[in-house]
């Protein structure tokens, strides 16, 4: 790869556009009505809130477990505490809907959103995974990219078989995308933290003077512009469906892995041009704080949804409710980080 994603800087930038790509896509797909969520602008914002959030939030996990030294306990332990917040984020996101249920003022199954299968319960899912198998991966770079297109493709194959039990429907909702609310599982999905694998992996093999030679960022600079206008309305469209973006085919899988090569490799010429102005910094700060807005965030939106679910048709307070669910999710994690170091200044006296 022609960037070098250890450096927490171009981690970071990636996860805090990421951010609040991935709020405006939630008030989006929950909040606008339909002719909002189907018009060519709605489309294009779900786009935004697809390839650059979540696969590159999985693929900078990806790498960094490759760089991880932590034991393979600690890195289990880990993935078993991350699938436990997100069953617990599931609560928090549908307490209103539940209680609403309870009230009999909806009539409606409450388990598919109890176990539904988020990003959360797939990266606890996937970290576990990954140190599974690492050991297999480390022996060669052409073992992990022989993964990846084995579970890209078998996502898609597995998607026919939905079983009729209702327990192993609930199960297997986890390891493919055998119902609705699936909407990260394992298969196809783990194919981008092994992708984050394969970059580190690369990273290691080319030299300094191959990543630093101008022709080299000008041919891809190239290349990813002109796969995007060639490809553009390929990638709008699958993206913008949302049961074709979470249940990708193995077609659609390797245009984002394509796309999300580029566009890690124009993030970092951002960051290395504008990495020190206040906005990029800003949004690094998102970056670095993702877990704790991922979770303010998604509380406030889900219990309102319970309210306005698809309602709202003005893209004016579409845009008041970003404003303010970004403002907000913020001011939480930066209260939040005072009162830690608050409490760690007090500890050290």
């Amino acid at each position: 790869m022609m960037y070098n994603m250890a450096r927490t800087q171009l981690a970071d930038l990636l996860k805090g556009i990421a951010v609040v790509l991935m709020i405006q896509v939630h008030i989006i797909e929950k909040f606008a009505v339909v002719s909002i969520y189907e018009s060519n602008i709605g489309k294009l914002l779900l786009f935004l809130g697809g390839p650059p959030v979540a696969p590159i939030f999985m693929v900078v996990m990806g790498f960094y477990l490759a760089t991880s030294k932590k034991s393979p306990k600690q890195l289990m332990f880990r993935g078993f505490l991350t699938f436990l917040a997100g069953m617990l984020l599931n609560i928090l996101i549908n307490l209103n809907l539940f209680i609403s249920i309870n009230k009999g003022i909806y009539l409606i199954n409450p388990l598919p959103y109890l176990f539904g299968v988020d990003i959360l319960q797939f990266a606890g899912l996937s970290i576990c995974l990954i140190t599974i198998i690492k050991p297999l991966i480390d022996k060669s770079l052409f073992i992990a990219v022989g993964l990846i297109v084995v579970i890209a493709m078998s996502g898609q194959i597995l998607q026919e078989h939905v079983p009729k039990n209702d327990f192993l429907k609930y199960l297997s909702a986890f390891f493919y995308g055998s119902t609705e609310f699936s909407y990260f599982p394992l298969l196809p999905w783990f194919a981008y933290p092994l992708l984050g694998v394969v970059f580190y992996k690369g990273n290691k093999l080319l030299q300094p003077s191959i990543l630093n030679n101008k022709k080299v960022h000008v041919l891809i600079s190239l290349f990813f512009g002109l796969f995007i206008i060639v490809s553009w309305q390929y990638g709008v469209s699958n993206s913008s469906n949302l049961p074709t973006y979470y249940h990708q085919s193995f077609q659609f899988m390797m245009w984002v892995i394509v796309f999300v090569f580029g566009y890690g490799f124009l993030i970092n010429s951002a960051d290395i041009l504008f990495g020190k102005t206040q906005l990029l910094l800003c949004l690094k700060w998102l970056g670095k704080n993702v877990t704790v807005i991922y979770f303010v965030q998604w509380i406030i939106v889900g219990n309102l949804t319970t309210e306005i679910y698809r309602t709202v048709s003005s893209p004016i307070a579409l845009i008041i409710y970003f404003i303010i669910i970004l403002l907000l999710s913020s001011a939480f994690t930066f209260i939040l980080n005072k009162i830690k170091v608050n409490k760690q200044t007090s500890q050290s006296y």
